[in-house]
Order: C-alpha cells, then sequence, then structure tokens
C-alpha cells in the first residue's frame, strides 16, 4: 500500500524500479497521478493540480491553448455538419477549401498557438496565393476570407481565446460576374434557347434527357429571375415551401442561415403550376431531380451551353452568370421601389447595409427632389412673399411696457 504522504514512492515494476506518486482530496476534488521519475517532479504536478482547482473556483479558464491546427480542425468540422443540409457541390467545395486552408496551418505552424497569427501572416499568405499558376487574385482573396472565417470559429468555440482580438485583413476583389445586370434580351434569348434546343446528333437517343434538362434549367432561371434567389434554393424547392393561401414562397437560404418569403408575384405560381400538371415534380420537390448529387453541375452546363449557341456573353469577362438574375432581380427591385430598401433587404434575405450597399445608388429622381424641396426652404421665413416684409412687420412700433409699481407687502 503506498504511503499517505505526498509524494509517496511505490514500485514501478517486478524488476524493483521505483517511482513517485501523488493522492489528495484538495477543496472536494480528488487529485492523484504516478509514474514521476522524482519527488520534485511530482510535487510541482501536484501543487500545479491544486492551482488549477483555484482557478476553477475562482470563475477562471485553465486549459489547453489552441493551436492552429485546433482552429482548422473546428472550423472543418462546422463546414462538414453543414454541408449535410445543403447539395454535393457545397460539400466539394468544403474539402476543397480545407485544402488550402492546411497549407496556411502547415506553413505558419501546425503546433503553433493560434493567438500568434497576425494580419502579416494573412498578407504573406495572400501574396503567396497570388503567385500560384492556378489561383487569380480573386480566388486568393476568397481564401484569405476564409482563414479569416477559420479564427473567428475558433474564437466562437474555444473560451481562451474569448477576449483575443482577431487579425482582419480586407482584400478588394474585382468583380467578374456577380454584379452585372443581365439585359432583358439576353434573359429572352437564353430561355427561348432552353426550351428550344437546336437538334445535336451525338445526343442520339438521349435527346429526352436532353429536352428535360433543358426545360429544367429555363424554369430554373425564370425561377432566378422573379424571386432573386441562389441557384441551390431554386433547383432544391419543396412543394410544401409554397404557400398558396397566403401567396407567398418561402425560399430556405443556403449561404446564410436566415430564411425569406417572397410574394408570388409575375409568373412563379404559373410556372410550379404547369410542373405540377405535367408531372415534372417528384418526391415533394418542384424538380424531380432535386435529390441528385450533380444536378446543380447539369443545369448549370445547360445554361452555359445555350449561352453559347444563343452567342451570349455567358461565363466569360464581363459576361453573366445563374448568380447574375440575382443581382439583376434586386436591382430591379430597387428601382420599381424607389430605393425601398428596408423591402428590398426582406426579400433578398441581406443582413447588414454594408453587404446590401452595392445595391444602394443615387437616383436622377432624388437629386431632383432634393432640389425642389432645398429651393423652398426660405420660403417660411417670407410673409407675403418676401424676406424683406418679414423685416417691415419687426419694424412696427410696439406700445411701450408699463413701468413696474411697488407694492407694499403685509409680513
Amino acid at each position: 500500500m503506498p504511503k499517505k504522504t505526498n509524494p509517496y514512492i511505490y514500485e514501478h515494476d517486478a524488476k524493483g524500479k521505483h517511482c513517485f506518486g501523488y493522492r489528495r482530496r484538495y477543496k472536494g476534488k480528488q487529485l492523484r497521478a504516478r509514474g514521476f521519475l522524482t519527488a520534485g517532479e511530482a510535487e510541482q504536478h501536484l501543487n500545479e493540480a491544486m492551482s488549477d482547482v483555484q482557478a476553477v473556483n475562482r470563475g477562471e479558464y485553465r486549459g489547453k491553448p489552441t493551436t492552429a491546427q485546433d482552429a482548422l480542425d473546428i472550423y472543418r468540422r462546422k463546414l462538414e455538419v453543414r454541408a449535410r443540409d445543403k447539395g454535393n457541390q457545397y460539400g466539394h467545395n468544403v474539402r476543397s477549401n480545407c485544402k488550402v486552408l492546411q497549407d496556411f496551418v502547415t506553413e505558419f505552424g501546425a503546433t503553433r498557438l493560434v493567438r500568434e497569427i497576425t494580419e502579416t501572416d494573412l498578407r504573406e499568405f495572400y501574396q503567396r496565393l497570388c503567385f500560384r499558376p492556378t489561383l487569380s487574385k480573386n480566388s486568393a482573396a476568397v481564401f484569405v476570407g476564409r482563414v479569416q472565417g477559420m479564427l473567428k470559429a475558433a474564437q466562437e468555440a474555444k473560451p481562451d481565446l474569448v477576449n483575443w482580438l482577431r487579425p482582419k485583413l480586407a482584400v478588394k476583389r474585382k468583380t467578374e460576374f456577380e454584379r452585372r445586370v443581365v439585359e432583358d434580351w439576353e434573359y429572352r434569348d437564353l430561355v427561348h434557347t432552353l426550351l428550344n434546343p437546336p437538334p445535336c446528333h451525338k445526343f442520339g437517343s438521349r435527346k429526352a434527357e436532353r429536352l428535360a434538362i433543358g426545360r429544367d434549367a429555363a424554369d430554373a432561371v425564370r425561377l432566378l429571375r422573379q424571386t432573386g434567389g441562389r441557384l441551390n434554393e431554386i433547383l432544391r424547392l419543396r412543394l410544401d415551401q409554397f404557400h398558396w393561401s397566403k401567396d407567398f414562397v418561402r425560399l430556405e437560404a443556403t449561404k446564410t442561415e436566415n430564411e425569406r418569403d417572397i410574394p408570388l408575384w409575375g409568373t412563379i405560381r404559373e410556372i410550379v403550376q404547369a410542373r405540377i400538371r405535367e408531372g415534372l415534380t417528384g418526391d415533394g420537390y418542384l424538380f424531380a431531380r432535386a435529390k441528385t448529387p450533380t444536378y446543380d453541375n447539369a443545369i448549370a452546363r445547360a445554361c452555359r451551353n445555350a449561352g453559347k449557341v444563343a452567342k451570349l456573353n455567358y461565363g466569360q469577362a464581363h459576361g453573366f452568370t445563374c448568380h447574375s438574375f440575382r443581382h439583376t432581380a434586386i436591382t430591379h427591385w430597387m428601382e420599381v421601389t424607389g430605393n425601398d430598401a428596408g423591402s428590398v433587404m426582406k426579400w433578398s434575405g441581406h443582413k447588414t447595409l454594408e453587404s446590401f450597399s452595392v445595391y444602394l445608388r443615387p437616383r436622377n429622381e432624388g437629386r431632383i427632389l432634393a432640389t425642389q424641396a432645398m429651393s423652398n426652404v426660405d420660403a417660411t421665413l417670407t410673409l407675403q412673399g418676401s424676406v424683406e416684409s418679414v423685416r417691415s412687420v419687426g419694424s412696427v412700433e410696439e406700445p411701450a411696457a408699463k413701468p413696474l409699481q411697488d407694492k407694499q407687502v403685509a409680513l
């Protein structure tokens, strides 16, 4: 039996090798450990354990500091859990992004503390990405944003990073497609080409499948233009998201967690009811192939091929993509509502004015109305139409005030 004094000595094995350990109950906690080579090591470890107990009683946190690899593991798990509710492409992007983030962690030092990451480290990583032949500057900026997202996720999950001032690096991106407004004639030609594709001999017996994909792509493009939604949101619409009695459709965001209700305006109702009548829905989804992992890619490919056949500037420099219809719809809403940002943000799902600021543009009508209003400001100062009349009225002699008279007050 070991001795009650700390540290105690005991036989480690049959060869008679001796080691040291301790066992003590301190402030309601049972502290015990063995395997120390010297009594000094055992005593030092006991003092540290007692100090940790005192820190917990004071409300302090004593734990292993977060390393850069820990931060990446936390962020990877967060994205993987979110990917379960998204399309197959989202999960693929998660794996690709984490590979690049692993490069950052490896170059910085996987075992180094995440608190040691500075803005200089982020800028240096961005510069290295810019020199990669397979990445553009826009892609490098996206990955730097991912790194900062990793740091934010670690701070939200680990107590030792609560008071940490995270490094931030703002890298400007040159917009290629996202803010491109699709012209009406481009929208018309794309939809017509999808619904009436030219004959192609290489498809052969797959002609029916090609026509079905074209019909799905055309309906998706029309719904993108009407709702301002994202492609994943539209392709995975369920029939129970359409509230016919209340006249709105509820879009479940794929990029953020917030939901939004879009009125069933325009031809949304006609498009959905036509698909139901023609049997193009399935398993409770508006698009029967919505559960297919590669469905997003098939629709995007159909739009790209139709844009090429119609000779549209689709997917090229200064061209447009499926996501451009979201920007087009929001821009149109701002124009027809007279820049009613409150209503449009409710429909688009933007949370802050900072992210919505790209749609806030000055209008000529606003300048004219402001000019008219400011021209009439001094009208309130005039009487009978001129400032001089105000002065003349103020110059009329007023009757003199009566002098004050002293009165005797009884005490």
